[in-house]
């Protein structure tokens, strides 16, 4: 492609140049002068055309720091990139039904710089003669990079809606010795972080500290909301009922341990009695006979979320407030 457009131009040039000549002199040849002009013109329109419909990408890789820290974006694939690492997926955002990713291709970024996604950790699949399929790998990493994600960050809220994903080895991969699972979280959508996920407990106050470890339990298990909905699976969607029931309970007796400063105190009882009243339509939902009446005792758990009194202890105890809260997870 290069070659092309080097010579096109110079092939329209001395084509005219040619034409004014054999005008000037009457000599022949008019016909190969012509045929050049109109070939290389040819030539450039169809280049102007691709150039306006492909998609050509030189492809650079990054540059990191001393630090290990992304300095310069560039293009890698899945395998080279780690815990901490911000990128945007060439192929995007995997959907609902597809594979963990439709593409290996990402362009890695600085993490203050907007990307699609981060990555936050790795683990390795257990060793075994055949590759796994897609329902045995995500039995293992579904709930292993719903742990390592609220490790990684301690206040997931503060970003708004976010979407974890994984990313794995193929049979080919694996018949090459690949076993490694790349767990990555993104927004819902085409919307963009423009800072890192991460956020260690070390950088909080104490009221900040308790009052979002006192949430653990119930995030913790409300990441693990089964991927298929009550009326495909009701016997596991009533299963992660029965253990959200316990969750928020635990959540509760936490929260009642926890002194908060000032008006979060009362802001804090009165999320504590929400989500005292949510936990029967738990228990309701992990005995519903049917997905219409479970998806029923989901909207009254919902009804007791306690968003409003949420954001009151999270503005009280100065922590990032979205401007839409995650409801309570739901199928």
């Amino acid at each position: 492609m290069t070659s092309l457009l080097c010579l096109a131009p110079l092939g329209v040039v001395f084509g005219i140049v040619a034409l004014v000549q054999i005008s000037r002199r009457a000599q022949r040849g008019k016909g190969l002068a012509v045929a050049g002009v109109a070939v290389s013109g040819a030539v450039l329109l169809l280049l102007g055309i691709a150039a306006a419909v492909v998609d050509v990408r030189v492809w650079a890789p990054p540059a990191r720091g001393a630090d290990g820290e992304v300095v310069k974006p560039g293009w890698t694939t899945f395998h080279s990139i780690g815990s901490g690492d911000c990128f945007t997926p060439r192929s995007g955002l995997p959907g609902r039904d597809g594979p963990p990713t439709p593409g290996t291709d990402v362009r890695l970024l600085p993490c203050d710089a907007p990307h699609r996604a981060e990555a936050y950790a790795t683990f390795r699949l257990p060793e075994q003669d055949r590759a796994p399929g897609r329902d045995e790998v995500v039995a293992i990493a579904r709930p292993q990079c719903a742990k390592f994600f609220l490790d990684y960050t301690a206040d997931p809220i503060a970003f708004g809606p976010l979407q974890t994903y994984f990313f794995h080895p193929d049979e080919r991969g694996w018949a090459a010795g690949q076993r490694r699972v790349l767990c990555w979280v993104a927004r819902p959508g085409n919307a963009l972080l423009d800072s890192s996920v991460r956020l260690d407990a070390a950088g909080l106050d104490a009221a900040q500290a308790d009052y979002l470890m006192a949430l653990k339990p119930l995030n913790s298990e409300g990441v693990l909301r089964p991927a298929k909905s009550p009326r495909d699976d009701l016997a596991d969607a009533r299963a992660w009922a029965a253990r959200m029931a316990e969750a928020q309970a635990e959540t509760v007796r936490h929260l009642e341990g926890v002194e908060l400063p000032g008006g979060a105190e009362q802001a804090k009882a009165r999320l504590v009695a929400e989500l005292k009243a949510g936990v029967p339509f738990w228990l309701q939902a992990a005995k519903a006979p049917d997905a219409t009446s479970f998806l029923g005792h989901l909207r009254s758990v919902d009804n007791h979320s306690g968003n409003a009194h949420t954001r009151r202890i999270r503005a009280l105890l100065d922590l990032p407030t979205p401007t839409a809260l995650p409801p309570q997870p739901s199928t």
